[in-house]
């Protein structure tokens, strides 16, 4: 794993993770998202971080432990700018593990608990309930 620097703040740390995310070594981003919730339990950056790690497990078709990552986020993060797309990312989590009902009230859910979520993921959302049959 990549060091950083003594003086590194827990914004380097969290990009650094995002990096991994954008070059594709989820297991690298899900080790460094990890050690970010662990050494800056109070950060404002933590839903996010709870977020990418989520993501990396979605990307390694980890939908039980994805599930479980976007799932802390909607509960415990849940005014984090990433909540929206966590939810999301839950239902098609839950889509992935043959949770049809689950993953449809996931889905439902974005629109009643964000209001204000992005075009994209109001689309996304929209797209997923007729993917799944919702």
């Amino acid at each position: 794993m990549t060091t950083l620097p003594p003086s590194a703040t827990p914004r380097d740390e969290f990009d650094l993770g995002i990096g991994y995310m954008q070059r594709k070594d989820y297991a690298l981003a899900e080790q460094t998202m990890k050690n970010f919730a662990q050494k800056y339990p109070s950060d404002p950056l933590l839903g996010d971080a709870q977020y990418w790690l989520g993501e990396s497990y979605y990307q390694r078709q980890q939908y039980r432990d994805s599930a479980e990552a976007f799932l802390a986020v909607t509960t415990k993060y849940d005014k984090s700018a990433k909540a929206p797309d966590a939810l999301l990312r839950l239902g098609q989590s839950l889509a992935a593990l043959k949770e049809k009902e689950a993953a449809c009230a996931a889905f439902g859910e974005v629109g009643r608990k964000y209001p204000r979520a992005s075009a994209g993921v109001k689309a996304a959302v929209d797209r997923e309930q007729k993917r799944v049959k919702c």
